[in-house]
């Protein structure tokens, strides 16, 4: 015993050295697993002096364990050793000073030997255990007993009735056992048991009276709930209700008592008779922690009796009863809705939930079961609204403080109830809503000197909560309302946004506001598509001092990107405000360098490219003449172009370091700031003249100084990414007049210098958009780069690859570029590859096609090649030389069909996969293209060569054959699948 007294406690010390703490856990995890090794462990708990209490908890857990998970190696007279042991210790040993996790421990032990005996072996251990109590009344030991029999009582309910742990079919027919024989007597004299000690502890020991509660609650889900609501009980419970130390427990008590699973009219007599209105109103509302448990007992009683309404419909006096209950519960409901602390005010909302959809459903009888239920819409809404209400001392972060972040999901949740109360009553909600965003509205009289200054002469006393409250409702107005938004001068909503002109509030100075303003302007464009005299005052807030020039970053990001939805929304009406907005915010256009580390630039993003699409999108407006969109873009572009010249010819770029990257930074944001202005412009081709547009000169020129920047800068992968962000936001604008830059670009480093998944995106976005948008056009594009394209893929794909980072960089790359030949072939580009440049590299292409093909490591790429196979098939397949190219026909028999065979029948090949499925459709497809192409040709070469060479019967050849020659893609699919597992079979 003394070795494992040392042993547990060299394994359990954090100063032990690394063996001898390996050698004791390896010895403490012997003695579990060995079939005396709970002797020894009993005797180690027991033992006096005491050990350690963590070497204490271990004995007793070794003993428990081996009770609860090793009942066949105890024989009943070992059973009761161990019980008689342990009582005997309960009764003279256990003090007030043992540790709570022995005590837990210890209680667990006595309940797994209860579950072994109860109630054959050991008939009469709710005796044993309320005797026990008995023989230490009156005793200094008394306190230390009790607490120990409400342990046992608490974990017999974990054990035997506790729905939280999965039990095995024998373990719950045990427990249903003994649940069933305690109910029949020995719940009873438990109950009398616990109220006995409830009486006598609660003026003078709150913790265990608190203790005794908890059980009542958890046994009353089980037992017969007549033994618990009795007038006597009840009468105490209630009183325990206000008094501070046991109140918490008793509301918790009580609803546990309400939760008790029920019929509906057996439940609504039950709470009839709990009566709990006239309790609510004798409570005293003095504590955080006490309300919200109150809202917990409400919220449930709510919830109760929303479903019993239901249950009850057609039994007209309980329906009566019910949601007149409901009406006298609503007063409290709502009171606590409003509570200052959310979490008290959360606790409610299952209940709202139930009850909004209560009043959905008595819409539909014209609420003939609740009359007042206008007066109940008022006053619930009203509530909701004011806790959508930011509190006004919480420190404002755009959602970022965890307070914040809270309050915003809460609202979300009332935005819910405010919907559901619009779908009830519309004309009262939106009265409401008017109500409270007109006074506040009147009470912020913001006045304006010079632009964005304001006068001294402003009047506001609303608060910047309720300030920012008044426009998130006007934000949220909108969805709430089932009919259509009406937007006639005069009507609700027409008075909202005047008012909130009128009051001037994007000028108030708090942060939550701008955001929330310009929200609207871009919800409700339609409104003022309409009402094009508000078009001023909404521009004029976006270039002030609140708007896009506010100096909270975050604030100017999210107006960027409103800016550039409203221009894009309204440009139609916008054209006689472009030179004024040019204006206003010429100086948020100056790009200036700013310090950024190597790391951060290569990861960089923009704020303000949605400003730079917004301009875009002004200059280029139908509207303004093709020459002034030229003058314009010209304005604002040349100093851009000036900066690039200067940093290029000065050789700024060269100061820069890893840790101060700003001159290339610097250029990376001008470039991409100019591609952004381009991407708003419109397509070349859209112009209604066939004339060459001015500004496709300066859009020349900047290609040219992108080159130069390129040339310059080729090494740095963020010069190389904005350069090709930039080709590919001209390209729609520039149309043809591009396509002389793309190969300098390309061999200017875009190509010859990018990384592997730089390779990747060219592949899948630039090429892909060159070969979509100039097809025939892109022809010599493509004769010129299609084998360095290729080169640089196989450099790459023949690199090895460590790590998963690499392994699926290399599986983009291979997709990328298959999906890239089959653009090719989609777009009828085929030629390029038996041109004169690049014929000769035709066979190292269809050998790569055919590794792809064969790898089913990667089934997307491997998908991808075989749809280029059946594409090439289906360009070069023919019979005929018009429809056919030199030696193609041997590689379709010679490599095409030996593959299509060879991947199905592969050991790794799953018919049950989705993925693997999808591989064999492609091979369906290719199967057909051949037989398409080939014809009868293709058949007699299955039937007299291929299928002899594989071993495959006569009789599954010619069925093969003539379900190809008869079949579609999907009917052909679904007989592979079978085709294949026959052969795998045979």
């Amino acid at each position: 015993m003394e070795n494992l007294e040392a042993a547990v406690q060299c394994a359990l010390s954090s100063s032990s050295n690394a063996e001898m703490k390996t050698q004791a856990t390896q010895y403490c995890e012997q003695i579990k697993s060995s079939n005396d090794g709970w002797q020894l462990c009993l005797n180690l708990f027991i033992k006096t002096p005491p050990s350690t209490p963590e070497v204490r908890y271990f004995a007793l857990q070794v003993v428990e364990e081996t009770i609860r998970n090793r009942t066949n190696i105890l024989d009943k007279t070992q059973q009761d050793l161990i019980k008689q042991t342990l009582w005997e210790w309960i009764k003279t040993s256990l003090d007030a000073n043992e540790k709570p996790f022995i005590k837990n421990k210890l209680a667990q032990a006595i309940v797994q030997i209860f579950k072994i005996q109860y109630p054959e072996n050991w008939p009469t251990f709710f005796d044993d255990l309320i005797g026990l109590v008995e023989q230490a009344m009156s005793t200094p030991r008394s306190e230390i007993i009790v607490d120990f029999f409400l342990r046992v009582c608490s974990t017999i309910d974990e054990e035997v009735v506790s729905l939280l742990i999965n039990r095995t079919d024998n373990e719950l027919q045990k427990n249903t056992f003994i649940k069933d024989t305690m109910r029949e007597g020995a719940v009873m004299k438990l109950v009398e048991y616990w109220f006995k000690i409830l009486m006598a502890n609660c003026q003078t020991n709150p913790a265990i009276s608190n203790k005794c509660l908890n059980i009542i609650g958890q046994y009353v889900m089980w037992i017969d709930i007549k033994l618990i609501v009795t007038d006597t009980f009840m009468t105490a419970l209630y009183q325990f209700m206000n008094v501070e130390d046991l109140r918490m427990a008793a509301t918790e008590c009580l609803c546990s008592i309400i939760s008790k699973g029920m019929r509906p009219l057996e439940k609504l007599q039950l709470i009839q008779l709990l009566n709990i209105p006239n309790l609510l109103g004798q409570l005293k509302f003095d504590n955080i922690d006490f309300e919200e448990q109150i809202a917990k007992l409400i919220n449930l009683l709510g919830v109760e009796l929303t479903s019993i309404c239901e249950d009850v419909k057609d039994v007209p006096e309980a329906k009566t009863l019910t949601y007149g209950y409901i009406q006298t519960l609503f007063p409290y409901m709502l009171k606590l809705l409003a509570n200052e602390y959310d979490d008290t005010s959360s606790a409610l909302f299952p209940f709202v939930t139930s009850y909004t959809n209560l009043l959905k459903q008595q819409k539909k009888i014209n609420f003939a079961d609740i009359p007042n239920f206008q007066q109940d819409i008022l006053e619930l809404l009203k509530v909701v609204i004011s806790k959508m209400k930011y509190d006004e001392d919480i420190e404002f972060s755009f959602g970022e403080d965890e307070d914040e972040a809270l309050f915003i999901e809460m609202r979300k949740s009332l935005k819910v109830f405010y919907d559901a109360l619009f779908a009830i009553d519309e004309n009262i909600c939106t009265q409401t809503v008017f109500s409270v965003i007109s006074s506040t509205f009147d009470r912020i009289n913001i006045e304006k000197v010079d632009g964005s200054n304001v006068s001294l002469n402003s009047s506001i006393s609303a608060t910047w909560s309720e300030a920012e409250l008044a426009l998130y409702l006007i934000f949220i107005f909108g969805e709430s309302k089932r009919s259509t938004l009406n937007y006639e001068p005069g009507g609700v909503f027409y008075q909202m946004i005047e008012k909130m002109f009128q009051s001037n509030v994007i000028y108030y100075p708090h942060n939550s506001i701008p955001i929330m303003y310009f929200e609207i302007i871009t919800r409700y464009t339609n409104f003022f598509d309409i009402h094009n005299q508000f078009i001023p005052n909404v521009l004029e807030g976006f270039v002030c001092s609140r708007g896009l020039h506010n100096s909270e970053i975050i604030i100017r990001t999210r107006l960027n990107y409103l800016f550039a939805r409203f221009v894009k929304a309204m440009k139609v009406k916008l054209a006689p405000f472009v030179q004024t907005v040019l204006t206003n915010i010429q100086t948020l256009l100056i790009i200036q360098p700013t310090p950024v580390t190597l790391n951060v630039l290569n990861s960089q993003s923009y704020n303000d490219l949605y400003l730079f699409e917004a301009v875009g999108t002004l200059i280029s407006l139908d509207a303004i003449p093709l020459e002034q969109q030229s003058e314009y873009l010209g304005t604002i572009i040349q100093p851009m172009l000036n900066t690039i010249d200067e940093i290029i010819s000065k050789s700024l770029y060269q100061m820069d370091n890893p840790k101060n990257m700003q001159f290339t930074h610097q250029l990376n944001h001008i470039i991409h700031a100019i591609g952004s202005i381009g991407h708003s412009f419109p397509h070349i081709n859209l112009l209604q003249s066939n004339i060459t547009p001015p500004w496709i000169a300066i859009y020349n020129k900047t290609i040219e100084t992108m080159i130069v920047v390129l040339e310059r800068l080729s090494d740095q992968s963020s010069i190389r990414e904005s350069v090709r962000y930039i080709f590919q936001r001209l390209i729609p604008c520039m149309g043809n007049e591009i396509v002389k830059f793309i190969i300098p670009v390309m061999n200017g480093g875009l190509l010859t210098k990018c990384s592997k998944n730089e390779l990747s995106s060219l592949l899948t976005s630039f090429f892909d958009l060159i070969i979509h948008k100039f097809k025939n056009n892109a022809l010599p594009i493509m004769n010129e780069l299609l084998y360095p394209i290729v080169e640089r893929v196989f450099i790459f794909l023949n690199q090895p690859a460590n790590g998963t980072d690499e392994i699926i960089s290399m599986f983009e790359l291979r997709r990328a570029y298959m999906n890239f030949l089959g653009n090719i072939f989609t777009s009828s580009l085929q030629n390029v590859l038996i041109s004169e440049n690049n014929n000769r590299h035709l066979p190292m292409i269809m050998e790569s096609i055919v590794h792809c093909a064969r790898d089913s490591a990667d089934v997307q790429s491997q998908r991808a090649a075989l749809s280029v196979l059946a594409k090439m098939v289906n360009v070069w397949g023919g019979i005929t030389e018009d429809t056919s190219i030199p030696g193609f026909a041997d590689f379709i028999y010679q490599q095409i069909v030996t593959i299509i065979f060879e991947i199905v029948m592969k050991d790794g090949f799953n018919f049950q996969s989705a993925e693997t499925l999808l591989i064999l459709n492609e091979i369906s497809n290719l199967h057909l293209t051949i037989l398409q192409k080939q014809g009868v040709k293709y058949a007699q070469y299955l039937l007299s060569y291929f299928f002899p060479s594989i071993n495959c019967p006569s009789q599954a050849a010619s069925d093969f054959v003539n379900a190809m020659q008869n079949s579609d893609k999907k009917t052909f699919s679904k007989y592979l699948k079978t085709f294949f597992q026959a052969m795998k079979n045979q």
